[in-house]
């Protein structure tokens, strides 16, 4: 903490007037809630009418804007893997986003089976991983184009699946 505030150029004391906790100053405070036209119009439908198509766009928008530096990214992933305590809070956080996802997409499809709700946010989840792993790995920072490749990779993947498996 000492070492961030420095960074930040102010005391200790200072820096906690900006983050709760230790672990707010390394993972980021929960951010706001997400611009209201486009949780709108996912709520109402859009862009595409397909759920999981549109969850995707949701996303690739919501990240775009970010302004994270490929260094920052990398840096806090291996903060996050290094460190039990770190790991432990991000995974808490992101079953707080599924819960609350699950919740907008029931609300979004109506009487939806909550296993749909839990494979869709689950399974983003994992795309965004996928995602972030392909940006540091390629030592580009265009998140948003790997998110999407990954989306259409599972598509190409499902496109003429059965759908149910052969026992």
């Amino acid at each position: 903490m000492d070492q961030l505030a420095a960074c930040a150029g102010v005391s200790r004391r200072t820096l906690f007037n900006y983050v709760p906790s230790k672990i707010d100053a390394v993972l980021g405070v929960p951010g706001d809630d997400p611009d209201p036209a486009l949780a709108a119009d996912f709520l109402a439908g859009g862009p595409t009418g397909h759920l999981m198509t549109d969850v995707i766009d949701l996303l690739r928008t919501v990240f775009g804007a970010d302004e994270l530096t490929l260094s920052e990214v990398a840096r806090l992933r291996q903060l996050i893997r290094s460190d039990a305590r770190l790991y432990t809070a991000m995974h808490e956080r992101l079953v707080g986003l599924v819960e609350v996802f699950s919740e907008v997409i029931a609300e979004r499809e109506g009487a939806v089976d909550p296993w749909t709700a839990l494979l869709v946010t689950r399974l983003t989840i994992n795309l965004i991983d996928l995602a972030l792993d392909e940006s540091l790995d390629d030592g580009s920072i265009d998140f948003v184009e790997h998110l999407g490749r990954a989306y259409a990779g599972v598509v190409e993947l499902l496109r003429d699946a059965p759908t149910t498996p052969r026992t």
